[in-house]
């Protein structure tokens, strides 16, 4: 499949015009100028944080109203399927690299203690798409300060331990959710449009996609 040409008027396929985006940021964040590599290095981390939430929403919009089917067609597609695998987006919770699943239960183990502390638990409920669905347990069910605990805890080290983490739900069991109610207009985590996440870390997914 052609992307179009290069500018030696080369034309590239889609693999290798990704070859070639990798190879044109790694100049650039190395350019001898470090304001320079600064700036690009910052503009390459923003748009990697806006491609992963602004996919990642578009996933969960179509997993809402069951296009499981289509985002399984989606992710054998070569340009739209490996977008989405560059963000660990599309795949079920059985199809969780290692490295994913290394990564909450890394979190988990760091953040129990304090919560088993206080007589409560937390059990993960659903992983996928970035997100990580949680429900508390014990004493922690039901307290203002679980919050707390999770915002400034468990979420804190996933960020740290996961590139492609995008949010922490908590799940309330008293609540079920009717794909067939859902509104477009308030989906997402806050409703309405949503600031796109802080960057993480650098280059998440032009420097890295190789390995994924």
């Amino acid at each position: 499949m052609s992307m179009g040409m290069s500018s030696d008027g080369e034309e590239l396929s889609y693999d290798d015009a990704w070859d070639r985006i990798a190879e044109l940021a790694e100049d650039l964040v190395n350019h001898h100028d470090v304001s320079v590599a600064q700036r690009v290095e910052e503009l390459l981390d923003w748009v990697d944080a806006v491609h992963k939430e602004g996919l990642g929403q578009l996933v969960e919009m179509i997993r809402a109203w069951r296009g499981e089917v289509f985002l399984e067609n989606v992710a054998k597609e070569p340009v739209p399927g490996r977008l989405l695998a560059a963000y660990g987006l599309g795949i079920t919770p059985e199809e969780l690299g290692e490295e994913a699943r290394k990564a909450v239960d890394a979190a988990l183990a760091e953040i129990a203690p304090l919560v088993e502390s206080h007589g409560g638990a937390i059990e993960v409920v659903d992983v996928a798409d970035g997100v990580v669905k949680v429900r508390m347990h014990g004493t922690c069910d039901g307290c203002a300060s679980s919050s707390a605990t999770l915002t400034f805890g468990l979420e804190a080290e996933l960020k740290k331990r996961w590139p492609d983490f995008r949010r922490l739900e908590e799940v309330d069991a008293a609540t079920e959710v009717n794909p067939d109610t859902i509104d477009l207009k308030s989906f997402g985590p806050s409703g309405g449009a949503s600031a796109v996440p802080e960057p993480q870390q650098p280059l998440i997914q032009i420097k890295g996609h190789e390995g994924r």
